[in-house]
C-alpha cells in the first residue's frame, strides 16, 4: 500500500478548501485509509489529508468494496444501461459510466436530486435517463425486501 499526504490552504474566494485536488487524486485508486488534520500556520488555515491508497489497474474490479446485494443492484443497472444504450443506438458510457452506477448503488439513491452530486452526472443525464434509472433501483429494493416481519429488522442492504 502506498501514502499520500495533500495540504489544502483555505481559499477565502471559494469560502472553503479546494477539495477537488482529493477527489481527482482518488479517481483511480482504492482508498483503504483517510486521516484528516486541520491546522493554522502563519495565521493561514490548512487542512491535511493522509491517504493509505493503492492504484487501481486499467479494468480492475472496483465493484471489490461492495456487498452482494450491492453487487446485484450495480449488475442490474449495468442491465438496464446495455439495453436502453442498444435502444438508443449508442455507446454505454454516453448514458452512465460504471463509476456513475457504483456510485449510485453506494449512495442508495432513489431520487432525482440523489443523482445530482454524482460527479460526472449531470442535469442532462438527470434529465435524460434519471427517471428510468431510479424505477430500476427503487424495483430493485422492493423485490429485495424482507417477506415477513423477522427480517425487517435487518434488512440486506
Amino acid at each position: 500500500m502506498l501514502l499520500r499526504v495533500i495540504t489544502l490552504p483555505f481559499d477565502p474566494v471559494l469560502e472553503g478548501f479546494p477539495d477537488e485536488i482529493v477527489t481527482e487524486f482518488c479517481l483511480n485508486k482504492k482508498i483503504h485509509r483517510l486521516d484528516s488534520q486541520f491546522f493554522i500556520a502563519d495565521g493561514k488555515a490548512f487542512w491535511t489529508v493522509c491517504l493509505v491508497y493503492e492504484i487501481l489497474k486499467k479494468g480492475e474490479d472496483k465493484t471489490l468494496d461492495l456487498d452482494e446485494y450491492q453487487k446485484l443492484l450495480y449488475e442490474r443497472l449495468r442491465e438496464w444501461r446495455q439495453e436502453r444504450a442498444r435502444q438508443d443506438k449508442i455507446p454505454v458510457y454516453l448514458i452512465a459510466t460504471n463509476q456513475h452506477l457504483i456510485e449510485m448503488v453506494r449512495r442508495k439513491t432513489q431520487t432525482m436530486e440523489a443523482l445530482k452530486p454524482i460527479r460526472g452526472f449531470g442535469r442532462s443525464r438527470v434529465e435524460k435517463y434519471g427517471k428510468s434509472l431510479i424505477n430500476v433501483i427503487k424495483a430493485f429494493y422492493e423485490e429485495k425486501k424482507p417477506k415477513n416481519e423477522d427480517n425487517a429488522q435487518n434488512p440486506p442492504f
